[in-house]
């Protein structure tokens, strides 16, 4: 009688743990994008996403969503980390985590403070990172060969932003963070709906 309870138990943690990664991306995401809407100073071609995280009228909304989304995550780093069958996707469930820990850096150092550049950098770097990790370690599967290619992207949208009008960042800030989120929502081996 207790053993299937267990496991029925072990499986719903495992599905809403799966449903925490999707839920960080969308609180994420529409934070910024509520933030930019609602901003009367914010143009994509001049500014920086981090310019909304000192602006009065947006800040509790940019960072909170940046927090926010940060905690809601983290669930999904032990989702990852349970089901690794190796060291590639040990580090996977890692940089994920430390991705998610920088995201929620951001919020709570804003433009300015001294630890605002490194958490930042660090969470653009640690979130292709995870994609390009995972490519490696499922590199066979169209799945991996996708994760690969994200995450070499998601560094490649700077330059190629910054050389053709080489103003505001917060376009390749925005495609990191949305290549992110693709492969937290589609390309991951744990995203909602894979079997176990």
């Amino acid at each position: 009688m207790s053993a299937p309870f267990s496991v029925g138990a072990a499986t719903r943690r495992r599905r809403l743990a799966r449903l925490s990664g999707p839920a960080a991306v969308a609180v994420a995401v529409t934070g910024i994008l509520a933030a930019t809407a609602i901003s009367p100073t914010f143009a994509w071609q001049t500014s920086a996403l981090s310019d909304l995280g000192v602006a009065p009228r947006t800040a509790w909304l940019f960072n909170g969503s940046l927090v926010v989304g940060g905690l809601v995550g983290a669930p999904y780093a032990w989702a990852l980390w349970s089901a690794a069958a190796d060291r590639l996707s040990h580090l996977r469930a890692a940089t994920y985590l430390f991705a998610l820990v920088s995201m929620a850096g951001v919020g709570l150092a804003p433009a300015g403070r001294p630890l605002h550049v490194p958490f930042a950098l660090a969470f653009f770097a640690l979130a292709a990172l995870t994609a390009v990790v995972d490519g490696v370690a499922r590199f066979r599967l169209p799945h991996g060969k996708l994760s690969l290619l994200s995450g070499v992207l998601a560094p490649l949208a700077w330059p190629a932003w910054l050389g053709w009008l080489g103003e505001g960042i917060a376009v390749p800030e925005f495609v990191g963070a949305v290549l992110f989120g693709v492969w937290v929502v589609a390309l991951s081996p744990e995203r909602p709906g894979q079997p176990g």
